[in-house]
């Protein structure tokens, strides 16, 4: 699994590391553009940069274990994941929801169903043949799954409660190695105070980062000494990071906040 380098956004840099890592390519501006066509009109929340970081590090699997994906919606993040996959080793994508919407899309307690979309999603994208479907809850699908997992993304319900069975629940069936990946850790309480306590403060992860909501690490047994430290400075950029998305300044300035906090990680 392939050590990431420490500037993000659209131009991801990348480094290789002296612990058997490996490099992890950039994306051609072509392949972001397609993908960028492709997922517009897929409804969900994702950005460019962090859809480019799901695919690089999709790309980077070997298919020792398979890519885990809780909270699939209609398939953005999916699509992102499996034609990183495809670009790489064909690691199955096991994308897991139960496609009835989180409680923020049912409204007035109406029924939802996002299967269907998130199937012919999938078809237009072409990247059927590498996903594997599994309609459950994450506890539901945890129950049985005994398969190694190279890659984690948490993307499900973002209450505190839901967010740290997630975790705790698939944690375990994460490979040594592998990169857990959890999303909107800035602006909801939940999935930022699992990636607080979990990630920036565990013994258990190192090469930490963020990309934009998105944060990531890579497991270990025991990380090092300077990981913890590491850590411990990533959370505080990341604190100051998420109080800043609060403020209302121009594109442009967001832009250029982006660039600055990818600089500072280092």
């Amino acid at each position: 699994m392939g050590l990431l380098g420490r500037t993000y956004s659209a131009g991801v840099t990348v480094r290789d590391g002296s612990d058997g890592t490996v490099n992890l390519p950039p994306i051609s501006s072509d392949v972001r553009q397609e993908l960028l066509d492709i997922t517009s009109g897929v409804e969900g929340w994702l950005t460019a940069e962090e859809g480019e970081l799901l695919y690089r590090l999709a790309r980077a699997c070997t298919g020792e274990g398979v890519i885990v994906e809780i909270g699939s919606f209609k398939g953005k993040s999916t699509i992102w994941l499996a034609k990183g996959s495809l670009a790489g080793a064909r690691t199955r994508v096991v994308a897991i929801d139960p496609h009835t919407g989180s409680t923020e899309h049912r409204h007035g307690g109406a029924p939802v169903w996002t299967y269907d979309e998130f199937l012919a999603n999938l078809r237009r994208a072409g990247v059927e043949a590498v996903v594997e479907p599994i309609v459950a809850t994450s506890a539901e699908a945890a129950a049985y799954f005994d398969q190694p997992v190279e890659l984690l993304f948490i993307d499900g319900d973002h209450r505190y409660e839901m967010v740290r069975q997630d975790f705790d629940l698939w944690f375990p069936k994460l490979m040594e190695r592998g990169y857990l990946l959890m999303h909107d850790t800035i602006r909801w309480a939940g999935p930022r105070r699992v990636a607080r306590e979990s990630i920036y403060r565990s013994e258990s992860f190192r090469h930490v980062g963020f990309v934009h909501s998105i944060t990531f690490g890579q497991k270990v047994t025991r990380n090092a000494p300077a990981d913890r430290w590491r850590n411990r400075y990533l959370l505080l950029l990341h604190t100051v990071y998420d109080r800043l998305s609060y403020v209302p300044v121009p594109s442009a300035l967001k832009r250029l906040a982006k660039a600055v906090f990818a600089r500072l990680q280092g």
